[in-house]
């Protein structure tokens, strides 16, 4: 589907999974402002799967429009494939929101609900699979 006739559902009751099975992350080290969960039983450290997860607290900046930098929280899946010809390439998801330290709750989850949304529903697929803007 064209992307300029998407739609997706405002203020879903609920987002969810369903099916499949569970993959667990374990820690692998924290900073104050980060963190790496590892998927412990991928054997091969090359091609482990991992998320980094970072976060920027709004900080006073006397330029921006509320005299506060956005909030910021990031998550980065990394899943390393090892090609035919022995090399390592590593696919990626990245995934952040920005926002005023204003803004409420509600509107926070109203942002991550479209975001989700933007994965998956079917109106995206080709974009995102065959990185298609038509």
């Amino acid at each position: 589907m064209a992307l300029n006739n998407a739609s997706i559902v405002a203020a879903p009751s609920s987002i969810s999974v369903t099916g499949g099975s569970a993959v667990n992350f374990v820690s692998a080290g924290a900073v104050s402002d980060a963190m790496r969960l590892i998927v412990p039983t991928d054997a091969d450290f090359r091609t482990r799967r991992s998320i980094d997860f970072s976060v920027k607290v709004p900080k006073v900046n006397s330029s921006s429009i509320n005299g506060y930098t956005l909030g910021r929280a990031r998550a980065l899946y990394k899943q390393p494939k090892l090609l035919a010809n022995g090399k390592i390439v590593t696919n990626t998801v990245a995934l952040e929101i920005a926002y005023d330290f204003e803004s409420t709750d509600v509107e926070v989850q109203r942002m991550l609900d479209t975001g989700a949304q933007l994965f998956f529903d079917t109106d995206f697929t080709s974009f995102w699979k065959y990185l298609s803007l038509g």
